[in-house]
């Protein structure tokens, strides 16, 4: 049996490369492992469970930026707004304005173990956050000296390289423009908190280096950049360049990453918004370009205000008849500009956004509202299928929203209403308590489909909030000391068509985790998923053409997960999943066998190992993992079909301002097979990518 011998190998595997990696650190395994350090175990499954609650590759390469820049730059706990800390992976909304309350009443915090008598912050949750978190001092001068502004400037450098060593269709034949590396440059630059300057150069695959100014390309084809000011006055933050807005609850406006549930069913629902912040990402969609700023006014009231002017990647009606611009049939958020097609949608479709918010807090009350109002300089016209009737369109829009957060003790409600230019109206509610060894929530939304908007990104099961009605529970208990089980249920409803389903569907998301965790250098959890949703299909029809119908299809996953540090040299993490995929017409299962290792020898070098054995039938009962990648960069690998994956990744810091790290990971097929699909295709049965990247500080 395949699955067997996978067995047998993973097993004899994983003991020689324990035996190998642990002799060096036999002295130290008789010692208890020290504290959380940096690098700990603890925040690696912090990672983990981020991600884990992210789906679209977009979107986990900002929530992976987002917890490297904490950790880079961490928070000064002593300064931090409440919307801030909630930023930090793990922090409640109930902690964060627990410990804002408590710095004012009795000033700045001097040692960590004052953080650990607050309510509510478990000691795990303390050691897991402790790398984004720094006990800083109260604020400087408001206006410092050139001198001093010049004493304390700290500096970024970051350089990666990344290229697939196996060369798809694209490259083969000539169609890509540019070869077949990856580089991506950061350069920031900073003043404590209160100065920023920020610059990101990124070029994907395929893409030429090219100089054209026309279609937003100077060199690298993706930049971004800005300037920065917090804390100035009552300029609370004041931003020029690139940046993204987030206010309210994402109804109406609510650009880059939201962190769903995931293995956290609780916290990640209810995320106040950062206002307006600067815009860092590699990735080339939903930011403004332009000017922002908040503001703080007397009576507990801030306005927020922004300006944009920024030209995206669209599909052009080249066919219509208008004697006026040609209309934008779709928006594209790829960001690829490979080939002569690619580059013809670069920058067609210019948009001028003007908005912001006014908000007032008062104590455990906010309630702010906010609002846009974007102008094209050519028509949208999403087409006429069923599914995009309510598509935004024409050459403007615009959306209105007021919503509200009311705390006391434990308890929270919060809810935003928002209302588009069609008239509908639509929204979110919900309620959460939280206690030190539990808590609940719930979630209620109801996204019409004529709720049509650009920048909406709130709780949905769906990719935006629209089309969409559902309820959210979510728990987690602390039944014993060691013990603690959380446990989330979501049911949705789509009223109207979605994409190539030919009527409306409903569907469901229910998830329990038991989660073990008797000593710091040892966690472990159980995790079943179950979810159900009504997707297109097609049935034999008359003359045997093809019908559009729908059927259920039903997913099922177990998994098992473990993390052992033997010594401050050696830490492991093991996996084992099962998943199954039902329709009426098929069943398909799936079993994933994994095993990671971190090995320091030294404080300055860190060797990551990863193996995985993977069976499953076909893509449909495909299972994800996540591996250890270079900063900034995480890597959740799909896998499908039966075979393996191995990586190996070594990072050297040999002075405390160097970083150097290289990664090389390989997946083998048991059979030859098509790898990728269109012009990423190739055929073979092996995949192999390198990664590089060197970072310096000064």
């Amino acid at each position: 049996m395949p699955l067997l011998h996978c067995c047998a190998r993973w097993i004899l595997t994983c003991a020689g490369l324990l035996g190998l990696l642990a002799l060096p650190s036999a002295a130290g395994r008789a010692q208890q492992p020290r504290a959380a350090a940096l690098d700990t175990t603890a925040f690696t499954d912090r990672v983990e469970q981020v991600l884990a609650a992210v789906d679209d590759e977009a979107q986990t390469a900002q929530a992976a930026e987002r917890v490297a820049e904490l950790v880079d730059q961490p928070l000064n706990v002593n300064r931090a707004s409440a919307a801030a800390l909630t930023q930090v992976p793990g922090l409640s909304g109930t902690v964060a304005r627990r410990l804002v309350q408590r710095r004012r009443a009795d000033g700045p915090f001097e040692q960590w173990a004052e953080l650990r008598a607050l309510p509510g912050l478990a000691p795990g949750t303390l050691r897991a956050v402790r790398p984004m978190l720094h006990l800083g001092d109260a604020p400087a001068e408001l206006f410092p000296s050139l001198r001093t502004l010049t004493a304390n400037l700290s500096g970024r450098v970051t350089q990666r390289y990344a290229r697939d060593l196996d060369l798809g269709r694209g490259h083969r034949t000539g169609r890509f423009a540019g070869g077949p590396a990856r580089m991506t440059t950061r350069l920031r630059l900073r003043h404590e908190r209160r100065l920023e300057l920020a610059l990101t150069l990124d070029k994907d695959p395929g893409e030429a280096l090219r100089w054209a100014p026309g279609s937003g390309t100077y060199g690298f084809d993706h930049v971004v950049g800005s300037v920065t000011v917090r804390d100035l006055g009552p300029v609370r933050t004041a931003i020029v360049g690139d940046f993204a807005a987030q206010l309210g609850h994402g109804v109406a406006l609510w650009q880059g990453l939201r962190f769903g549930g995931g293995r956290n069913p609780v916290s990640p629902v209810l995320q106040p918004g950062r206002g307006v912040v600067p815009y860092r990402s590699a990735s080339e969609s939903n930011f403004f370009r332009g000017a922002a700023a908040t503001v703080g006014l007397p009576a507990d009231l801030s306005l927020t205000a922004f300006v944009s002017r920024r030209r995206r990647d669209a599909t052009i009606d080249s066919s219509a008849a208008v004697s006026g611009p040609l209309p934008v049939r779709t928006l594209s958020a790829g960001g690829l500009h490979r080939t002569a097609t690619e580059r013809a949608r670069k920058g067609t479709f210019g948009e001028t956004t003007m908005g912001g918010a006014v908000e007032w807090r008062a104590g455990p009350v906010h309630v702010g509202a906010a609002g846009y109002h974007a102008t094209f300089n050519r028509p949208l016209r999403p087409g006429t299928r069923p599914s995009r009737r309510d598509r935004v369109s024409g050459r403007q829009t615009s959306m209105v929203s007021l919503y509200a957060t009311a705390a006391w003790s434990a308890y929270s409600l919060f809810g935003e209403v928002a209302r588009a230019p069609t008239g509908a109206y639509g929204g979110l509610a919900g309620a959460l308590i939280e206690r030190p060894r539990a808590a609940a929530v719930v979630l209620g939304r109801w996204y019409p489909p004529a709720l049509a908007g650009l920048y909406g990104n709130a709780f949905s099961a769906g990719s935006r909030p629209q089309n969409e009605q559902g309820f959210y529970l979510g728990t987690r208990v602390q039944v014993a000391e060691r013990w603690t089980v959380r446990a989330s249920f979501d049911q949705f409803r789509a009223p109207w068509l979605r994409f190539n389903v030919p009527r409306p569907t409903t569907g469901w998301d229910g998830r329990a985790v038991l989660e073990y965790a008797p000593r710091p250098w040892l966690s472990s959890y159980l995790q079943v998923r179950a979810q159900g949703r009504e997707e297109a299909t097609e049935r034999p029809g008359p003359a045997g053409r093809p019908l559009e119908a729908v059927q259920e299809e039903r997913r099922t996953s177990l998994r098992w997960h473990t993390e052992y540090r033997f010594s401050d040299a050696l830490t492991t993490r093991t996996r084992v999943e099962w998943s199954r995929h039902t329709t009426p017409a098929a069943t398909a299962h799936g079993v994933l066998l994994s095993q990671g290792l971190r090995w320091t020898p030294v404080s300055a070098l860190h060797v990551d190992v990863g193996l995985s054995f993977f069976d499953t039938d076909g893509f449909a009962a495909r299972i994800y993992a996540y591996e250890r990648d270079l900063r900034y960069s995480f890597s959740v690998p799909v896998f499908f079909d039966e075979g393996r994956r191995s990586y190996v990744m070594a990072q050297y810091a040999p002075w405390a301002a160097l970083t150097v790290a290289v990664k090389y990971g390989i997946t083998t097929y048991a059979r030859p097979r098509t790898i990728g699909s269109g012009l990423n295709a190739l055929h073979g049965t092996s995949r192999r990518a390198l990664r590089a990247q060197v970072q310096w500080r000064f």
